[in-house]
């Protein structure tokens, strides 16, 4: 038998990947890659965020009111937050929904939470009116001192998207 023989060139490249290797294993620990900092999240949209109280009206930023239902209104809304993938706000609610417990002339003190941001894509016409406006599809109201039996028909109301 004869024996192996390498050209000097194939030798030295050998070593340089050889050695590549254990340079690129000793960049972690043994127990595994170690990341730290903050987690990327996928940047936001650009375009404003709106919310609708019936397909056929024209949306709203930050209102002072906002019908929920047929038989419930939020009114004095202050928006504690307003863009994010949910918007809070503190206000009344009134309406008919929960007769006899509450009418229209006795508001209860609520907490509101929108949420369910859905994002647009553009319309295709090419003026850019619809690329990254944004719609809440969700409400929660949380209403002070109204029976849970009652509350329980506000806590996930859909919230319609305007037609295109």
């Amino acid at each position: 038998m004869r024996p192996l023989t390498a050209a000097p060139g194939a030798v030295a490249l050998a070593a340089g990947l050889l050695g590549m290797g254990a340079l690129l294993s000793g960049c972690a620990e043994p127990g595994g890659l170690e990341v730290s900092g903050p987690a990327l999240s996928p940047s936001p949209g650009t375009g404003a965020v709106y919310v609708a109280e019936a397909a056929d009206k024209p949306p709203l930023r930050r209102p002072d009111a906002l019908a929920v239902s047929p038989g419930a209104a939020l009114t004095e809304l202050r928006w504690q937050s307003w863009g994010g993938p949910t918007a809070e706000a503190y206000g009344s609610v009134r309406g008919t929904w929960c007769r006899p417990a509450c009418t229209p002339d006795r508001p209860y003190a609520a907490k509101v939470t929108l949420g369910g941001l859905v994002r647009r894509a553009a319309d295709g016409n090419g003026d850019g009116g619809d690329e990254g406006t944004a719609y809440y599809t969700r409400a929660t109201v949380d209403p002070e001192g109204l029976p849970a039996s009652l509350a329980h028909e506000l806590r996930d109301l859909r919230l319609p998207v305007p037609p295109r």
